[in-house]
């Protein structure tokens, strides 16, 4: 004879997942101190975890980025962006800064002297929006996150990718490009 057990069902709330992360059950993404309080002139990444090698090469990082200057990069895989803002801090403005072209071409007007405002966009990025805060930056994607230079807290988001993935920075020495204030 088999034992019947019903449970019934309860809404998820902070106190119950708070719980569940004292019982070692669960973690719950949030800012890490190390990327919330850094003081660094470009900010800080604190790895969240990294998977063990025989689970795959896998890396969740915290990110706190103070970086002001743009200096593009590039990546040879995928990685997630998840802008989220559990602790509704009012951060300054979160700017992704991405080529609209893929790396091939890119680099070859980058390194011709022929790159121009038309290819590349400046986005501010929201936080804590289910269609807009959540999202994958593809493989060789030309790419940067920057905030500005105003008072208060910086910008805090996570960072899932492969926990070996190299980041190709190009020379910022063929541009000067930056961000137009806001009026």
């Amino acid at each position: 004879m088999r034992k019947e057990i019903v449970l019934n069902p309860v809404k998820a709330n902070l106190k119950l997942f708070e719980d569940l992360e004292k019982r070692k059950l669960i973690k719950l993404i949030r800012p890490s101190k190390t990327a919330l309080e850094t003081k660094t002139k470009t900010g800080a990444v604190s790895r969240f975890y990294v998977s063990k090698p025989e689970y795959g090469p896998h890396v969740l990082m915290c990110v706190g980025k103070r970086a002001q200057n743009i200096r593009l990069s590039w990546h040879d895989g995928n990685e997630d962006f998840i802008l989220i803002n559990p602790s509704n801090l009012k951060f300054k403005p979160l700017y992704l800064i991405i080529s609209v072209l893929k790396k091939k071409f890119f680099l070859k007007k980058f390194y011709c002297g022929k790159l121009t405002g038309k290819d590349l966009l400046a986005v501010e990025l929201e936080f804590n929006n289910p269609k807009l805060s959540f999202w994958t930056m593809l493989k060789h994607s030309v790419h940067c996150e920057i905030t500005n230079s105003s008072k208060g807290q910086h910008p805090v988001f996570f960072v899932s990718e492969p926990s070996k993935l190299k980041d190709n920075k190009l020379s910022a020495k063929f541009y000067d490009i930056k961000v137009a204030e806001k009026l």
